[in-house]
């Protein structure tokens, strides 16, 4: 018998004071144009947290990077779902830059308070969810 498979996505948050480093997608097939966390798909093998890490590292150019988890979405698109897991960098080492160019064409540090246009549909809500302190958020299974 076959069974369902929901992919893990992993992203992390890497605050400055009162600002956030973004990615603009570029490239990959799907949202580009808008601006999103550094993140990726978990490996066979690898735990969520040193996914992220490792995704946060690729794409950002940061080492040496502790996170302390935020929350966990589901999401789906199209045919597709899976969960995201959300992460803040509580310490890194070096500058975010982006590191891949290949699929983002555009990085910066920007206001929480003003994010930048478009930027992913759910990145105000796991913004809401950080401050809140509520660590999940379940779709809309109709």
């Amino acid at each position: 018998m076959d069974r369902d498979r929901f992919p893990v996505v992993v992203h992390v948050l890497l605050i400055d004071a009162e600002r956030l480093f973004l990615l603009r997608r570029a490239g990959t097939g799907f949202l580009d144009g808008h601006y999103g966390l550094p993140g990726g798909h978990q490996h066979t093998g690898e735990g969520v947290r040193a996914a992220a890490a490792r995704e946060c590292m690729e794409e950002t150019g940061v080492e040496d990077i502790e996170l302390a988890p935020v929350c966990v979405l589901p999401y789906r698109s199209g045919s597709h779902q899976g969960l995201n897991f959300v992460f803040e960098a509580t310490r890194w080492r070096g500058t975010p830059a982006n590191a891949e160019p290949e699929h983002c064409d555009a990085a910066g540090w920007y206001s929480l308070s003003a994010l930048p246009e478009p930027h992913v549909g759910w990145l105000t809500e796991v913004l809401r969810m950080r401050g809140s302190g509520q660590w999940y958020l379940e779709f809309d299974a109709s």
